[in-house]
C-alpha cells in the first residue's frame, strides 16, 4: 500500500467516523439526556472524569488496562502462534492438539473470566490470563491454517542449495508465515481489547471496565461512555499502526 492510498484510506475512516457522530448527535435529539446523551454531554463527561481524581484516576487507570491487553496479547500471539506453527508443520502435533484448539474457540470469554475469578478471585492476573487464555487458539488457528499453505518448493530449493536449519527458519519459514500472523495479529488485538473489557468488568478492581461497571451501577450513561472513549480512539490508531507495520514487513518481504 503506497502512502498516498493509506492518505486516501485515512480520509474515507475520518469521514466514516464524522458521519457516525453525526447520526449519534441526530438520535440523541430523540432521547432524555441520562438515557442516550449527546457527545457534548459525553466530552463533558471525559472532560470530569480526566480532572476529577474523585471520579477515579482515569490516566492510572487506563494505563492498567493497556498493560494487562499488552501482556495478555503478547502471550496469546507467541503461545498460538509457536503451536499453530506446530500443528501445520508437523502431524502428530495437530493430532494432540487440534480438539484443544476447537474447545478453546468454543469456550465464550465471560465463562473463561468467571472460571479465573472463582479460581483466582479478583487480582491483576484474570483479565491478563483471559485474555490469554480467549486468545491462544484464535491465533494458533489463524498460524496453524498458514502453516499447512507453505510452499514446499522453496524449502526444497533451500535444501538444494545447503542452507541450515536457521537459514532455512529465518529467510524461509518466517518470511512466509508472516503473511498470516499480521492478521492474526490485527484480529487478535480487537478480540482481546473485547474480551479484556468483559474480564475488568467481572474480575478485576481497576481498570477502564471496572470504571464502566461502577459507573454502570451508579445508572450515568454519560460517564459510562466518557470512561470508553479515549480507550477505543487508542485501539483504533493501534490497528492503524499494526496496519502499517504489516505494510512496511510485507513489502519488504
Amino acid at each position: 500500500m503506497t502512502l498516498m492510498s493509506h492518505g486516501r484510506g485515512l480520509r474515507d475512516k475520518a469521514l466514516v467516523g464524522l458521519l457516525l457522530l453525526a447520526a449519534w448527535w441526530v438520535t440523541s435529539l430523540f432521547f432524555q439526556y441520562w438515557v442516550f446523551p449527546s457527545p457534548a454531554r459525553v466530552l463533558t463527561a471525559l472532560n470530569t472524569a480526566i480532572s476529577d481524581p474523585a471520579f477515579g484516576s482515569f490516566a492510572s487507570n487506563v494505563a492498567v488496562t493497556f498493560g494487562r491487553l499488552l501482556v495478555g496479547f503478547v502471550l496469546s500471539v507467541a503461545i498460538g502462534g509457536v503451536l499453530g506453527t506446530l500443528m501445520g508443520l508437523r502431524t502428530n502435533v495437530e493430532a494432540f492438539f487440534r480438539a484443544w484448539v476447537v474447545f478453546g474457540l468454543s469456550l465464550p470469554a465471560i465463562f473463561v473470566a468467571f472460571s479465573l475469578v472463582i479460581l483466582l478471585g479478583i487480582t491483576n492476573w484474570v483479565p491478563i490470563l483471559t485474555v490469554t487464555l480467549v486468545g491462544i487458539p484464535f491465533v494458533a488457528l489463524n498460524m496453524w491454517e498458514g502453516a499447512q499453505d507453505l510452499d514446499s518448493n522453496i524449502g526444497e530449493m533451500a535444501d538444494f542449495f545447503g542452507a541450515s536449519r536457521r537459514q532455512q527458519i529465518r529467510h524461509v519459514l518466517v518470511p512466509q508465515l508472516l503473511q498470516y500472523l499480521f492478521p492474526s495479529m490485527y484480529w487478535g488485538f480487537i478480540t482481546s481489547w473485547k474480551v479484556l473489557f468483559i474480564a475488568e468488568v467481572f474480575g478485576a478492581g481497576s481498570g477502564v471496565g471496572y470504571m464502566v461497571n461502577y459507573w454502570f451501577n451508579q445508572q450515568r450513561v454519560d460517564m459510562l461512555l466518557g470512561w470508553v472513549v479515549v480507550p477505543i480512539l487508542i485501539v483504533i490508531l493501534s490497528q492503524e499502526a499494526l496496519r502499517l507495520a504489516e505494510d512496511h514487513v510485507i513489502s519488504w518481504r
